[in-house]
């Protein structure tokens, strides 16, 4: 054998090493990227239902106090869901900074209006703002609509395909038959 098949020989398998270095490094960084992006949308998710479920939390408590049926004869029972709603909303807070941290710009856009809408339910609820119960509805209806396009874009976020089941804003006519 001579020293230009030695010469060929020795390239040919330094190429193939080459080429199974660069094939198993580049499937292993594949590996990486996918685990961390699999481990970043664990917290993701984690800390959109974090959210979401303190978010609802406030939600029911500021529901509660305002509902037509309380009974204004007992400020201890009103002040102990007063105080349960302002726990709450520390809890929603804290679970908003997660969001902050981990979300995109269009989720934590989503995260801030569903804020809005929320406090804007708060409000009442503390006896902070006179409104009717008319005036109730339409704010529950509009922070219902803002909840599902947190949910939208959470998903999205997420890398969820396919729509969300969105909640549907309560009929006034049902709304009143339930009371």
């Amino acid at each position: 054998m001579g020293f230009a098949e030695q010469l060929v020989t020795v390239g040919a398998v330094m190429a193939g090493a080459a080429g199974s270095y660069l094939t198993t490094r580049l499937t292993e960084r594949d590996r990486f990227e996918r685990d961390l992006r699999v481990r970043w949308d664990a917290h993701r998710l984690d800390s959109y239902v974090a959210y979401v479920a303190a978010v609802k939390h406030v939600y029911r408590c500021a529901q509660q106090v305002f509902t037509p049926q309380w009974d204004d004869s007992d400020p201890a029972a009103r002040d102990a869901l007063l105080a349960e709603m302002r726990a709450a909303e520390g809890d929603r807070s804290h679970a908003f900074e997660r969001v902050m941290l981990l979300g995109d710009a269009a989720t934590v856009q989503a995260a801030h209006d569903l804020n809005g809408r929320l406090w804007q339910l708060e409000r009442p609820a503390r006896g902070a703002e006179e409104i009717t119960q008319d005036m109730w509805h339409e704010r529950a209806n509009e922070w219902l609509v803002t909840l599902n396009n947190f949910h939208e874009h959470a998903r999205q976020n997420l890398g969820i395909a396919g729509e969300s089941a969105r909640r549907d804003v309560v009929p006034q006519s049902r709304a009143d038959s339930e009371q």
